[in-house]
Formats: C-alpha cells, structure tokens, sequence
C-alpha cells in the first residue's frame, strides 16, 4: 500500500550525548522522556477546594440505544488497544455484544471505578519538524464508547458555557471559520489605513500542563453536574501509558498530570479551562469591526488582537497571568508578535514582562500565511509551493502505467487539489492569483493525461488548454473555488448574529486613502454572482436549495483556460 508517512528514526541521543541504535534502549529513552513530560509538578489552585451544595439535575444511565448509536460512530481503520479489538469488529458484533458492552458502561457509570484495561493506553511517538514530538494514542474500543457517551452527555452543558470566540472543535465550526474572521478584520483595517497589532501565543504542551485540580474546582464552578464532574475525574486518575516504537513496547508507567492525549473529553475539556481563563482575564476591551471579542482561539491556538501595540500587550499580561493558575505556560519561542498596517513601520520585538516575543512580518496561522501588509497573493504563492510539494511526492503515481486516469483523477482531486485550495473559501483573488492556479492545475493534468501524438509529424505534442479540459471532464480549479467561495459566502450569510456575519457586515470609522482600493472579499463574491445571473443576490442564500443550484452554476463557469 502506497503511503506519504516518514520512515521512523532508528538512532537517538541520549542524555550524554551517545547514539542509541538499540530498539529497546530507544524504547527506553522514549518512556523517560514522556514520563517526565507527562507528569509536571502541578501549581496550587489559588482557589481553596470547596464543597458545593446546589440541586443536582437527574442523571440517568446510559441507554442502550445510546450504546449503539454511538459504537456506529466509531472510526475505522484505527488501531486497536492491546486487546486486538478494532471498532469494525464492535459494529459486526450485533445484539449480544451491545447488550454486554452496555452492561459494563453501566456498572462504570454506577460504581465510578475504571476498569484495569481501560486505564492504559498505548503511546507512538511521531516526529514533526526539527525534533519536536507529536503524541498519538492506541485506546481500548470499550473506553471509546464510554468516553464518548459522556462527551454527548456533556456537550450541551459545554456548548453554554464555551464562548463564540472558541472554533476549536465545535459543532458546525471550523478553520475557515476563524480563518474568515481574522481575514476581515485585517481587511477592514488596511482599507481604512488603521494598523491591526496581533500576538499569536503558543503555549508549551498544552494538553500535557492543564492543572487537573483547578479543572476540576472550574466545571463545579461552571454548574457541570457533579456526576459528570466524577465521572472525568475517574477517566482521568491512575492513567497509565506505555511506549510503542519499532514494534517494541515500553513498561507502563502513570500519568499524573494534564489532559489525557487523543481521548475523546479531552478537547472539550480544554476548550472549557481556556474559557475560564478568557473570563478570568476579564478583558472587556471590543474590536471596532463587529463588536468581537479581542481574544480569539482555535483550540490551543490562540489570537490576541488589538488597535495598538499597548492594547495588546496589557491583554497578553493579563492573559498569561490567567493561564498560568490552569498550568498553561507560554512558548516564548513560537508566541510572535505582528503589526498589519499600510506605512512602513520599525517597530521592536514586544515586551511582556519575564518574555520577549519576537516581532514578525508573515506567520502562519492555522495553515495560512498572515502577513504585515494583508496581502493574500503571498498565501496563494504559499498554496502552490504546498501543492508542488504534494505534487512531486505523487509523481511516481502520476508516471505509474498500473493506474488508470480516473484513479489518477481521483488522487488529484482528493489529494492534492484540497492542499491547493485550502482556505479558498476567504480569498479576495485577482487575476493573477487565478493563472498561478490554473497553471498549477494544468501542470498536474498534464502528467496524468499525457501528450497527444501526432500523426503527421510523428512526434509528441503538449496538449491544449481544451483538450485538457474535455479530458478531464470536471469544473477546473477556477470554478471549483469560486463555487466554494460562494458556498460559504450562503453560509456567512445565514449566520445571523455569529461572528463571522458580524465581522463581515461591520464597519469602521474612518477614511479610506487616495489611490485605488484593494478588491474585498465582498467584491469578488458579488462579481461571482453576476457571472452566474444578473438577478442573483445575497438575499438569495437563505433558501439553501435556490443557494445549491447558483452554487452548481458556478461550477459550470470553466472561465478562460488561459488565464
């Protein structure tokens, strides 16, 4: 089977500087490292543990339909736990097994003690660039279907409480939802020559460096119910993890600290500890554009904006001041400072008091390229280099004589051509950035269609620009952006008091410079409407099956293959 995935690293260096080249001594390193990473001295809550006596709501069981339902969720493909049990088996194991399956998480539900299997989990180290880690977790079947049960339990009391500014797993949100609201404010400002400043903080793990106890006294804070609260206290005491690398496997050892990787609370669990900082930071300060908030986040990834150099950093110290009593500690390295505006500016590294962030001038965020001077042709550059990339790493498929076109096609469509188009949906492009997709495009369907031979002159030609599109038979890389642009475009649309609308909608007080403006997102989608009708208007995407056919003919608009 064909795989992008890097060869694992066979040598390591010890603590004294030696190469390790034996499997079980590499096995060995990995286990210290974790150990000590995973089980951080944990900072005493500020707040004194209380016992809180309020009427609790009535907590029912887990259901048997809820059992079902959710085991029908479970991903394939996904590695098993030590009991060689994979979720394509649970979903084949019919009635008997539910029924035995339901039993168990009811007697875990009742009694609140974890099984012995269900508190280990397996840990693959996988290496990311330069020499930083990524933890990935093998977790039993059983415990995924517990866990999960509690997360729809929990859910709406998270969803109250979490606030808009959070698109990091949630419902119905996503990057371009976070994406699309940072691209308009920035666009706002540049239009009205008023300079953004933005801190892009980055904690140091995370997940690992949550304060358990100080989560804990938050949810009974937040009204969560106290069975809850119980019940993600057991899931996350006598944690065990062993090291799996090279098919060798560590002794176990316990997890005493943080947030347990890839399980399935964790996310929701660390969106809430993130809301109480947000409050307890208490920053009332609002953006112009739309009335937002001035804190922004995708998960651990989070945004402080603001009008001046001062704002932001009085909210960074506030910030950070709040974090550090949930155990978030602040990356120095990887937190950078920017400043977006029209004039040349020479502003310093920013300064909060013990850190030093650096100032910079493009940074990429959420996969996308943030730049001083908001100019999205550096992010289409970006999208074809990424593309390239992807491309190249292809190539030996594109050339192969066993795939066939369409399997080709295919690879390009679901593979590369998403890298390609990643954030689409909030480009303002122009001309220019369409021929650089374009030829992009053209190149990739070249290699997998071939040259034509011509008979006359015996020799192999490149094919036109229709030949090309006749042969490929699906709407190009111009149409299938556009269509996506105008899709979420309805979307913003429907949005109705959401950030996303509200960042579109809004304005800021000022005026514009002499010279020509830039073209705005709002621009473009309008232009993309006109193509398609002359009586298509906005008004129109709140009737999603109307929004579906105007977004079917944008399809159809192949547009110049010359471009």
């Amino acid at each position: 089977m064909f795989t992008l995935n890097k060869p694992q690293v066979k040598i390591l260096l010890n603590e004294k500087g030696e190469l390790v080249t034996d499997k079980k001594e590499i096995v060995e390193l990995f286990k210290k490292h974790f150990e000590t990473l995973l089980n951080r001295q944990e900072q005493g809550s500020t707040n004194e543990e209380m016992t809180y006596y309020t009427v609790e709501p009535d907590i029912g069981e887990p259901k048997q339909e809820e059992v079902a339902r959710i085991i029908e969720t479970l991903k394939n493909n996904k590695s098993p736990s030590e009991n060689k049990i994979p979720a394509e088996l649970l979903k084949k194991g019919g009635k008997d097994l539910i029924n035995t399956l339901h039993g168990i998480i009811s007697e875990v539900w009742k009694r609140e003690t974890m099984p012995e299997e269900w508190n280990t989990a397996i840990l693959c180290p996988i290496f990311k660039k330069g020499d930083s880690m990524l933890v990935s977790n093998y977790r039993d079947t059983g415990y995924k279907v517990f866990t999960s049960l509690l997360l729809e339990r929990i859910n709406p009391y998270a969803t109250e409480i979490v606030g808009e500014y959070q698109c990091g797993f949630r419902k119905g949100k996503s990057t371009v939802d976070h994406i699309h609201t940072i691209r308009q404010i920035a666009e706002k400002h540049y239009e009205y020559n008023k300079d953004l400043h933005l801190v892009f903080i980055d904690f140091k793990q995370a997940y690992d460096s949550i304060n358990r106890k100080e989560l804990w006294r938050v949810l009974r804070c937040l009204d969560i119910p106290q069975k809850y609260i119980d019940l993600i206290k057991m899931c996350n005491s006598k944690t065990n993890l062993k090291v799996k690398y090279q098919q060798e496997m560590s002794e176990k050892f316990e997890v005493k600290s943080g947030l347990r990787q890839g399980d399935a609370l964790s996310p929701m669990l660390f969106n809430i500890a993130l809301e109480w900082v947000v409050r307890t930071a208490n920053e009332t300060r609002k953006m112009e554009v739309g009335e937002i908030e001035t804190i922004l986040a995708y998960a651990d990834d989070v945004i402080i904006l603001g009008n001046s150099r001062n704002e932001v950093k009085q909210t960074t110290i506030k910030f950070l001041e709040a974090g550090k009593i949930m155990g978030l500690e602040v990356n120095q390295e990887k937190t950078k400072y920017m400043c977006i505006s029209r004039n040349d500016r020479n502003d310093l590294n920013l300064k909060v008091d013990p850190y030093i962030f650096e100032k910079v001038e493009a940074f990429k965020y959420l996969g996308i390229n943030i730049n001083s001077k908001n100019n999205v042709h550096e992010e289409i550059k970006e999208r074809v280099a990424s593309a390239n990339r992807c491309y190249y790493s292809l190539l030996k498929l594109f050339r192969s004589k066993l795939l066939s076109r369409e399997s080709k096609v295919t690879l390009y469509t679901s593979y590369l051509r998403p890298v390609l188009t990643y954030g689409c949906e909030t480009w303002a492009t122009t001309k220019g950035d369409y021929a650089k997709l374009c030829t992009t495009e053209r190149k990739v369907l070249r290699k997998i269609f071939g040259p034509v031979y011509n008979t006359e002159t015996r020799t192999y030609e490149r094919r036109h620009n229709n030949d090309l599109q006749n042969l490929y038979g699906r709407p190009n890389i111009l149409s299938y952006s556009r269509s996506k642009r105008i899709e979420w475009a309805g979307h913003v649309w429907r949005a109705e008091g959401k950030i996303i609308k509200r960042v579109t909608e809004g304005r800021i007080v000022g005026k514009r410079p002499v010279g020509r403006p830039r073209t705005r997102w709002k621009d473009v989608i309008v232009k993309d409407l006109k193509m398609i009708h002359d009586n298509v208007k906005m008004e129109d995407a709140n009737n999603k099956a109307r929004w579906n056919e105007i977004m079917v003919a944008a399809m159809d608009l192949h547009g110049p293959l010359s471009c």
